[in-house]
């Protein structure tokens, strides 16, 4: 009886050594979507939004994703490399947005979307899965928000993505079979692509757009107009011509008569705003070549001629994030070069916000993101509801201000103490214009200080002379 006994208890532990591991329910999660994780995805849409058709295109590999939307031939996105966003218009180039929540919560939910993490290398790389309850899982990707995956049972795919406060993210439908794996064709959220028609799996891998391309050479400084905004000689076409450089703008622009002259018909559709808006089409043209940079081509809306300054094109945020671009008022020069290198002294770090440089400034006891405009004369501007709300400071003068889309009536405070970065300015001056958004941060300081911007490098700074700047 003993024998028997001592062979049932080994026969029970060769049986549990035999056993098959516990699943692991996330794999089973990637497996029964065929791993999407790993492969490059294009999905396209079509639909008729207000009259107009938006096409839509959408590329996902992993947590990486590229967005792009066109109507009438004009386009732009947004490219997301699984870490930080960018957006891009007419030129498409890639400039970066500032590093928010938004951002956060984008790192978590693309790794969800594309079932990254899944994956095992999710979490060996930094990122957190653990349950939520039945079909849901608690997810944070590597220095990400925490999200709530929505697992629908059934088809064994993520139906939604929620915030840890229960919110609904993103929502996923009309799943659709490709290369034995599956994708949504139903993206809805705001972070997400909308409503799309098709998907195919494709070769190669995903990154940002290519863009307006800058080839450099030699050239000496260029001489600066004595306009009171950076105006400097260039040519568009084989065509000599004056270039504003204008880092509020965006896209770059021509005035209609060189578009005439250039015998480029304007197409597509866009919306300029200025003081005032108005809708205009594009041209592609070039070479353009601006001191030492030169773009083959590029895109440019078409625009009326400026009762405020005689230009004929307008370098907007878009080119200008191809170069280096260093202004000295005193010399009268602008020298142009490649980006990169070290910052020069008194730099302050610049974010964007769709596709627009933006430092940070205080007005007297105010802080403020503030768009930072080459073709806004004024050292800082604001508008009248900024200074309706207070501190309404004492007003010095009273007069015009005039841009692309016509003039308005402004005034001029004295603001007792400007900051710009950490750069203490003291008693400034600032213009008050009665329809603008946004307080600026101008031209202007090139009376006090050599201005060197570095789009690329997301940063500009303020030298005492030329010799502090090394471009």
């Amino acid at each position: 009886m003993r024998f028997a006994l001592q062979l049932l208890a080994l026969s029970a532990t060769v049986a549990s050594i035999g056993a098959a591991p516990p699943a692991d329910p996330l794999a089973a999660l990637a497996a029964a979507n065929g791993h999407p994780a790993g492969l490059h995805f294009r999905a396209t849409g079509s639909r008729v939004v207000e009259g107009r058709t938006v096409a839509t295109t959408f590329d996902q590999l992993g947590p990486t994703r590229l967005l792009e939307r066109c109507i009438a031939g004009v386009c732009g996105g947004s490219w997301f490399d699984g870490a930080r966003e960018w957006t891009y218009g007419l030129n498409e180039v890639a400039l970066p947005e500032a590093v928010g929540e938004r951002t956060l919560m984008l790192r978590t939910l693309a790794a969800i979307a594309s079932y990254a993490f899944a994956e095992p290398s999710f979490r060996s790389s930094g990122g957190t899965v653990t349950p939520a309850g039945a079909d849901r899982w608690r997810v944070r990707a590597r220095d990400g928000l925490e999200l709530i995956a929505v697992v629908d049972r059934a088809s064994q795919s993520v139906a939604a993505i929620e915030s840890a406060g229960g919110e609904t993210l993103a929502s996923y439908g009309r799943q659709t079979k490709t290369s034995d794996t599956m994708f949504p064709l139903e993206r809805g959220g705001p972070a997400e692509a909308g409503s799309l028609d098709g998907v195919s799996v494709v070769a190669g891998p995903l990154g940002p757009p290519a863009g307006a391309v800058a080839v450099f050479g030699r050239a000496a400084p260029l001489t600066l107009a004595a306009e009171n905004v950076p105006i400097v000689p260039c040519s568009l076409g084989g065509r000599s011509l004056r270039c504003l450089v204008d880092s509020g703008a965006t896209p770059s622009a021509v005035t209609l008569p060189v578009a005439e002259a250039l015998n480029l018909e304007p197409h597509g559709e866009l919306e300029i705003a200025g003081f005032s808006r108005f809708a205009t089409g594009f041209i592609a043209a070039g070479p353009l070549v601006v001191g030492a940079a030169r773009f083959a081509q590029a895109r440019f809306a078409v625009v009326p001629r400026s009762p405020a300054a005689a230009f004929d094109v307008v370098i907007g945020s878009d080119l200008l994030g191809r170069m280096r671009l260093v202004l000295d008022r005193r010399q009268r020069t602008a020298d142009v070069s490649m980006p990169g290198g070290p910052p020069g002294p008194n730099s302050v770090g610049l974010t964007f916000r769709a596709g627009s440089p933006i430092v940070p400034a205080q007005f007297g006891p105010q802080g403020v993101r503030a768009l930072l405009d080459t073709g806004d004369e004024a050292v800082v501007s604001f508008g009248y509801a900024q200074y309706r709300d207070g501190p309404q400071w004492p007003v010095v003068s009273r007069g015009q201000a005039a841009g692309i889309a016509g003039a308005e009536d402004a005034f001029t405070v004295l603001v007792p103490e400007v900051q710009i970065g950490s750069l203490g300015l003291g008693p400034t001056r600032a213009l008050v214009r009665r329809t603008q958004a946004d307080a600026h941060v101008g031209v202007g300081l090139w009376m006090r200080f050599v201005l060197d911007l570095d789009e690329q490098a997301e940063r500009i700074s303020f030298a005492a002379d030329t010799s502090k700047v090394r471009p």
